[in-house]
């Protein structure tokens, strides 16, 4: 039955060994901005049309900064991409936690499945959850 679900195109679920990985690579401070910089690698044999992502900016304390939609646009299969992000006004220093609150549009798979697939990881003293 599962097969078949999947063959009709009902069950878009990541394989096991299937994943998307997104790593803070840094956090650029400038004139009134913060720049994160993000390392996306696509673990899946077919490209992400786009990825989206819904995020909080937590301070070190996890009290809300602000909460962003970031548009990691296009991944090619089997692909490596870096993505940055100006945040105007605000401070590196201020943020001590980015979480990745939900995800989508994620195509081609649905929110659910996308969020499962996540990994995420920090290179940076920023924590990075999901």
């Amino acid at each position: 039955m599962r097969a078949l679900a999947f063959c009709l195109g009902l069950g878009l679920a990541p394989a096991a060994s299937e994943t998307l990985s997104i790593r803070l690579d840094q956090a650029n401070p400038g004139a009134d901005q913060c720049q994160l910089v993000f390392v996306l690698e696509n673990g899946f044999p077919t490209e992400f049309e786009s990825l989206q992502a819904e995020v909080v900016l937590l301070t070190p304390e996890s009290r809300v900064l602000r909460l962003s939609l970031l548009d990691f646009q296009s991944l090619p299969a089997n692909g490596l991409r870096v993505r940055s992000f100006n945040l105007a006004g605000l401070e590196c220093s201020s943020i001590g936690r980015v979480l990745f609150n939900a995800m989508g549009p994620c195509t081609p798979l649905d929110a659910r499945s996308c969020t499962a697939a996540l990994e995420v990881d920090s290179a940076t003293e920023i924590e990075v959850l999901k």
